[in-house]
């Protein structure tokens, strides 16, 4: 719901491009993938089941949005102010350029990448454990340093790297930290640990790009907003407890980032046409889109299956 609402913008904008929620929104969606981590059978298995869960829906997204795009293009001639051309669809293959027909996606493979970094770094957890953690800091610090030089890996390597140890901190705290049991002891300090959060973010965050791996805040001043961010929002989730249309988006998740980018197109001139208050526009406009992904998601899900991997096209 946050990645649909950055994207919407208008009124949203300030918020979207602000330091404070820009600063953790996507190391959030790393941390919450590293919570359920599972090595599987094996490499192969585990290779099998993230192309399944990730590469299979990201062709799917990444493809039908293009060819709805140019299909549009010629049925409609003008539609879009530059023309679609094929050679868009290798956009993925060169550089961290904006994927214009369906935006949010370069996230589906970054993720996969990650996957297979930790993948490689977890074995070190039996026997190595302040290994791991170096190990996983250098990545990261690499990653890091990339983006600050402008150096710009094929399929966002760079950016798997800078967002492994968000990734690894879900996988920890998940296995090894108390602080998200039920009924903890320090539950009654929640309050004043959101608050420490926020306080840490006000002085620290800075606005990440991280599909361009671009950071203007240094490394630390990066991670420690991430973490005050992701913190705060974990420990609102656990006073919070249930929220079921919530739950609901987050169990199909993918199909939601995988559909919102071309229902905004559509929607916003719409909206637009008839809202002519910056706040309503935007509003009406994220709640019409997260409605409409609401509906459609379960007929996705009975139409193409492979968007969830509750039909694999891989054996394992």
């Amino acid at each position: 719901m946050l990645v649909v609402m950055m994207h919407v913008g208008g009124a949203f904008d300030g918020l979207a491009t602000g330091p404070v929620l820009s600063s953790f929104t996507m190391p959030l969606y790393f941390f919450v993938s590293g919570l359920f981590f599972k090595s599987y059978e094996g490499f192969g298995g585990f290779l099998a089941r993230k192309v399944d869960k990730l590469l299979v829906p990201f062709l799917i997204f990444y493809l039908g949005a293009f060819l709805l795009m140019y299909g549009i293009s010629k049925a409609v001639p003008g539609t879009f102010r530059l023309p679609v051309r094929w050679n868009e669809l290798l956009l993925v293959f060169r550089n961290h350029e904006l994927i214009r027909f369906n935006p949010p996606i370069w996230f589906l493979v970054a993720l996969f990448n990650c996957n297979m970094l930790f993948y490689v770094v977890h074995y070190l957890r039996r026997k190595h454990i302040p290994t791991m953690f170096a190990v996983t800091l250098l990545i990261g610090a690499t990653g890091f340093w990339l983006g600050k030089q402008r150096i710009e890996l094929p399929f966002y390597i760079d950016v798997a790297m800078t967002a492994l140890p968000f990734y690894f901190a879900g996988f920890w705290i998940r296995r090894y930290n108390f602080f998200l049991f039920p009924h903890h002891r320090f539950d009654k300090l929640i309050p004043l640990f959101i608050l420490v959060a926020l306080v840490t973010m006000y002085f620290t965050a800075t606005p990440l790009g991280m599909r361009t791996n671009n950071y203007p805040g240094n490394f630390i001043q990066v991670y420690l907003a991430a973490f005050a961010g992701i913190f705060a929002i974990m420990l609102l989730c656990k006073k919070v407890k249930k929220a079921p249309v919530v739950t609901y988006l987050g169990r199909f998740s993918v199909i939601t980032l995988g559909i919102h980018g071309p229902l905004l197109f559509f929607f916003r001139p719409l909206v637009s046409r008839f809202l002519h208050n910056e706040w309503a526009q935007s509003i009406v406009l994220l709640a019409v889109t997260l409605g409409v992904c609401l509906l459609l998601t379960p007929l996705i899900v009975r139409l193409i299956p492979q968007t969830v991997a509750q039909k694999t096209l891989l054996k394992k």
